[in-house]
């Protein structure tokens, strides 16, 4: 069992917990945060929270410099055919080309705990910031 701050020995930044529990309780579309691990404390961080961003092409603008694995949290308006609308927050896993395997590990063995955390229904991977497209987002939300 892990404590409410950990995931799998990595500890949630100081106030991180709350941050997440409000993105997802409280956030709305276009919001996004993009979290990484800071390896010399062994800890998750938010890197970057973004209010209203007006599509996720501007979250993609925001990592094409990464040369590390990112997570990214999406809250994506969706509109569906029958003329519902939903909110679903998108879990992203950028893996930028080149990513030492040790590293690629480290965070790939995350995911599930995190997905658990983040309570989101599904993750998808990323490696190229440019395929971060809203077509690309909801073809993965409708499971193609």
């Amino acid at each position: 069992m892990y404590m409410a701050d950990e995931v799998l020995g990595y500890k949630m930044a100081d106030g991180m917990s709350a941050a997440i529990k409000s993105f997802q309780l409280r956030g709305s579309s276009g919001d996004a945060m993009v979290i990484r691990i800071v390896h010399s404390s062994d800890e998750l961080q938010i890197e970057e929270s973004c209010k209203g961003l007006s599509s996720i092409e501007d979250l993609a603008e925001k990592i094409e410099d990464a040369i590390e694995p990112r997570y990214l949290l999406f809250i994506h308006k969706q509109s569906h055919t029958d003329g519902r609308v939903s909110y679903p927050i998108a879990f992203v896993v950028f893996m930028p080309p080149n990513v030492p395997a040790a590293l690629k590990m480290m965070y790939t063995r995350l995911v599930p705990a995190l997905v658990e955390k983040f309570r989101v229904a599904k993750q998808f991977s990323l490696s190229d910031p440019e395929d971060l497209t809203t077509e690309w987002l909801e073809e993965k939300l409708a499971g193609r």
